[in-house]
């Protein structure tokens, strides 16, 4: 069989240095081709008595665990398999931003809060806030790939935050601190640690329970506010890649660019070019936008595969949003408290977080939407574009791509 594209240079490089074939393991992603009717990895060769399957992402058709060299390379060269990426880490990334994008007039004026609109939350979980569990409880559903705890907590902080920056409704602050979809409901999938790193294969565990769940849930968007460093093209990095089968089965997905600053790229999912990639912006803590400057540590440079990210810009500087009790992050910065439930943050992460809830407000205005073309109507209708990108043309880029983008998915 011819073999395929599909060991990076990572994993090529693990190989080459490696000659104990049936011993040393290595902990792998293998990614199916979209069309693959295969269900176990023993359809696809022999396995040595030394490789550990672990899970069959059926979702996102994708393969996980430890399988040695000779095995390895006998998956490469199998036609159904599209990439073999190695398990690498990934790490997690309103008072005045609120109204700055213009949701709190949208809220007065046409009661637009997100309500049955439901946000997954893919990071380091989320505590049962007051400003998302009253006066209802719009935490519908917890689950937790790190430590498999079933009731909700965060011990970092950081996903308790970007859920408010969407949809906290100011509960505690007297409506204050509210996020753009106070009435959206939130699914919350724990991937990160307490310190805010995660495997791909939890995220990959979370992406996928978020599809397999869509229709239960009523899950429309799925926010991602963490990454990797990319090593190789978005086609065959294996959460982009998941990321953009979410899409295609309906879920928007919206990524954070990343904090890396002018010299640095878009991390991992955002640098795929179909899914909504959010930079930040610092609105200097006023309402007006005309003092609105883009941050210093959004990536800016052109992705790993050329492309222009992000897609747009939103506050994302000095943010007040949740606390999570006694969290890593809280402990580690008391001087960012706010008030007893409010903490202060600043990253891509909180500009992705409002971007999610901006986006279920949209939702409700206009249910009907596929994530195509509510990222163009949604980024069209903006005042926030990436730097010294038109927004119009760069959807031109994006799109032109997109049936290209599907076939190799």
């Amino acid at each position: 069989m011819e073999q395929c594209s599909c060991l990076n240079s990572v994993m090529s490089h693990t190989l080459s240095q490696t000659s104990h074939e049936s011993e040393e393991t290595f902990s792998v992603i293998i990614v199916l081709k979209r069309k693959s009717i295969v269900t176990h990895v023993s359809q696809l060769c022999t396995l040595e008595t030394c490789d550990r399957p672990r899970h069959y992402l059926a979702h996102i058709m994708m393969f996980t665990g430890e399988f040695c060299k000779k095995t390895l390379l006998k998956l490469a060269a199998h036609n159904d398999v599209q990439a073999i990426s190695d398990d690498y880490t990934v790490r997690a990334q309103l008072d005045i931003a609120t109204p700055t994008v213009g949701s709190t007039a949208i809220r007065n004026q046409l009661g637009l809060t997100g309500n049955n609109v439901t946000l997954a939350i893919v990071d380091t979980g989320v505590f049962p806030h007051p400003d998302l569990t009253l006066p209802t409880n719009r935490i519908i559903n917890f689950i937790d790939f790190v430590n498999g705890r079933i009731a909700p907590y965060d011990d970092n902080g950081h996903g308790t935050h970007v859920a408010g920056d969407a949809a906290g409704n100011g509960q505690s602050s007297g409506g204050k601190y509210a996020g753009p979809a106070p009435g959206a409901r939130i699914v919350v999938v724990k991937v990160l640690d307490r310190f805010g790193f995660g495997t791909v294969t939890q995220i990959l565990n979370g992406i996928n329970y978020v599809i397999q769940t869509k229709n239960t849930f009523k899950i429309r968007i799925m926010n991602l506010s963490l990454g990797g460093e990319p090593t190789t093209s978005y086609l065959l990095d294996p959460i982009a890649t998941a990321c953009r089968r979410a899409w295609i089965r309906g879920i928007i997905v919206v990524a954070a660019a990343g904090n890396s600053g002018p010299s640095g790229t878009t991390n991992t999912p955002g640098y795929d070019p179909l899914i909504i990639t959010v930079g930040a912006l610092n609105d200097q803590n006023t309402q007006s936008r005309a003092d609105d400057v883009p941050s210093l540590y959004t990536s800016v440079k052109p992705t790993f595969d050329g492309f222009i990210k992000a897609d747009i810009e939103v506050p994302g500087t000095n943010i007040t949003s949740l606390l999570a009790p006694n969290s890593f992050l809280v402990q580690q910065n008391p001087q960012n408290i706010v008030a007893p439930n409010y903490f202060k943050l600043t990253g891509t992460s909180m500009a992705s977080g409002i971007a999610t809830g901006m986006i279920a407000q949209f939702l409700q205005a206009y249910p009907q939407l596929t994530p195509d073309v509510a990222k163009v109507r949604y980024v069209e209708s903006s005042q926030y574009f990436a730097n010294d990108t038109p927004g119009y043309a760069l959807q031109n880029r994006i799109f032109t791509l997109q049936d290209n983008i599907r076939s190799l998915s």
